[in-house]
């Protein structure tokens, strides 16, 4: 972000957070309003390309365009020598991201979506609108309870009915989405389902219809038939071949009446229904080396992954050695690694011992390992746990990144929040007066240290789920509505980035960046019953493999891990602890990624 642009931007009621996209008059920032702590678009307009009356143009099409498939404008911020439109926030990111997310979307994904498009399109020309520019990286994806809402932005070089005349020497647009009269400088609202009929192909096929340099596509447009595969149903190919006619006066009438023909073409197809369909891409399968088999005494919860002490200087060639805590209910116990993770000889156990209450996680920060049971913390060592502190009432513990302070949220008897604190670490002590949570929305899911100086108290109830930021003084700064439950949400090494679960979505992951926020929705092909976060990416697993992610929504990998699994830990770049129980044996294996991490590189 420039100086000047930051400067200007702090006098106005938002706060920027990230660069999430340029388009072809300026650049698009997600930001988030000071007050009411909304996220929202800001679209900076450059004075150098895109003169007054041309701004003044796309807000007026803007104004005149409310429909829930466009993307609106809230205001306009006009500071100094800067214009920025104030823009509904899309958190799913552009269709082209979600395309290449997942190489091949569902069918019924896609004519969703481009049924959402066919919708927006529907009401701007009922206002004499053509949108002109068409294209993945013009729609928008929101997220509903249902899943992806397309939304269409950038009405940069829309026209009005009225104005339907030649103007070749002032050609815009992207040649691959292009009707053939778009080429002459002409425009109408065929124009748009043409660009239309070439998202689906493209959805449906994997590519588009046309390829090459612009000469190249304008020849095409103009005179090559289109070829579609015959996997494609014979109805579908019909909506296809009539969206993409050469001639406008053949073409669908309206952008009703292309929606309606696409809806009925798929209607009784079952390769169009999503309801119980593995629609996921299954990525390359790898086989990850198994270091360490060892049996345990009891069945395992949690397992934490700490390294000890360094190995003397002079030997570099051995790793750091490591512990690894494994707890049970109210037992914990401890194994100890001289020639670190990756060294394939088993480790010492230590003795076994008890805290007071069931322990309800492990939590690893700097080098120490804390079990947070309901109303207590301990450090753990190889010895004995050392109590830091006893609450008096049930809470959710966050601890900071570098160990140095945690958060306490105190529940309430409908397992709300009521008061947010904040202690020193790793003496425990508070640091300023508790915060009354008044906003949270109902069930408290968890609490997760986001960064070195912010926590997030996510909470639910029978429809959606509520993120309330706060900073160390106990400060609120900001909320985040998902109109999604979710069930687990996961702390990654990446600030500002969450992984999570959905009630209803058992095959699918959750992405959640926060600083730019985007949502990235990834369908896997199995159910996530444990998640473990490493640098590059996180790994998933159900009952007898693996899948990997990295934190753009690629699947990088999978594998078959050791059955029946009961807990999962990440250590490092590579190295994955997974715990089994299964007939009354538990046993402890030590796995090494480095195969589906390299992948990634």
């Amino acid at each position: 972000m420039s100086t000047l642009l930051s400067s200007e931007v702090k006098q106005s009621e938002y706060r920027i957070l990230g660069l999430v996209g340029r388009g072809q008059f300026g650049r698009v920032y997600c930001a988030l309003h000071r007050q009411t702590g909304e996220f929202v678009a800001l679209k900076a307009l450059d004075l150098a390309t895109l003169p007054t009356h041309q701004f003044l143009r796309e807000l007026r099409f803007l104004v005149t365009l409310q429909h829930p498939n466009i993307v609106m404008c809230q205001a306009i911020e006009h500071l100094r020598r800067k214009r920025f439109l104030v823009m509904d926030y899309c958190e799913g990111g552009t269709l082209r991201q979600l395309m290449e997310n997942h190489e091949r979307l569902h069918p019924a994904l896609s004519v969703k979506l481009v049924c959402d498009v066919l919708a927006g399109l529907e009401h701007a020309h009922s206002q004499k609108v053509v949108h002109c520019d068409i294209k993945p990286e013009n729609i928008l994806l929101s997220l509903s309870a249902e899943g992806w809402v397309a939304r269409i932005s950038d009405f940069g070089i829309s026209r009005l009915g009225q104005e339907i005349a030649p103007e070749a020497t002032n050609l815009t647009g992207s040649p691959a989405y292009m009707a053939p009269e778009r080429f002459y400088g002409q425009y109408s609202h065929s124009t748009d389902l043409y660009a239309v009929g070439i998202l689906l192909f493209e959805l449906l096929v994997g590519y588009r219809p046309f390829s090459g340099l612009p000469a190249e596509l304008m020849a095409a447009h103009l005179n090559q038939p289109v070829k579609i595969p015959a996997n494609i149903p014979t109805r579908v190919q019909g909506v296809i071949f009539t969206a993409l006619e050469k001639l406008k006066a053949r073409r669908f009438r309206s952008a009703a009446q292309m929606r309606e023909a696409l809806e009925l073409a798929v209607q009784d197809r079952a390769e169009f229904q999503l309801e119980g369909q593995n629609f996921a891409i299954v990525p390359k399968v790898y086989s990850p080396v198994i270091l360490r088999e060892e049996r345990s005494l009891y069945p395992i919860e949690q397992i934490g992954i700490t390294e000890v002490t360094p190995l003397p200087e002079y030997d570099r060639y051995l790793r750091r050695s490591i512990s690894i805590f494994l707890s049970q209910s109210q037992t914990l116990q401890s194994r100890s690694y001289l020639m670190g993770f990756f060294d394939q000889r088993g480790g010492k156990a230590s003795p076994i011992a008890t805290v007071a209450e069931p322990i309800r996680e492990l939590i690893v920060r700097a080098q120490e390992c804390f079990a947070v049971t309901e109303r207590s913390i301990y450090k753990l060592s190889e010895q004995v746990p050392q109590l830091l502190t006893r609450l008096y009432q049930p809470s959710r513990i966050a601890i900071a990144p570098h160990g140095n302070w945690m958060a306490v949220a105190t529940l309430g008897s409908d397992e709300t929040a009521k008061l947010l604190s904040f202690w020193t670490l790793p003496h425990p002590k508070l640091m300023q007066r508790p915060t009354i949570c008044e906003s949270t929305l109902g069930e408290l899911i968890t609490l997760i240290a986001v960064h070195s100086r912010h926590v997030a108290l996510i909470s639910r109830d029978d429809r959606a789920t509520r993120f309330d930021f706060f900073n160390r003084r106990g400060q609120a700064f900001g909320t985040l509505n998902l109109p999604v439950q979710l069930k687990q949400v996961f702390e990654t090494p990446k600030f500002y980035c969450l992984v999570a679960t959905e009630i209803g979505h058992e095959r699918s992951l959750l992405l959640i960046h926060l600083k730019p926020y985007r949502l990235i929705r990834i369908a896997i092909s199995i159910r996530p019953k444990f998640v473990a976060a490493f640098s590059w990416g996180v790994v998933v697993c159900d009952e007898n493999q693996l899948s990997a992610i990295d934190y753009e929504g690629q699947q990088i990998g999978r594998s078959k891990i050791p059955p029946h699994p009961c807990a999962i830990s990440a250590y490092g770049e590579d190295g994955l602890a997974i715990a089994t129980w299964h007939q009354g044996q538990s046993k402890l294996y030590t796995l090494n990624l480095e195969a589906i991490r390299s992948a990634n590189l």
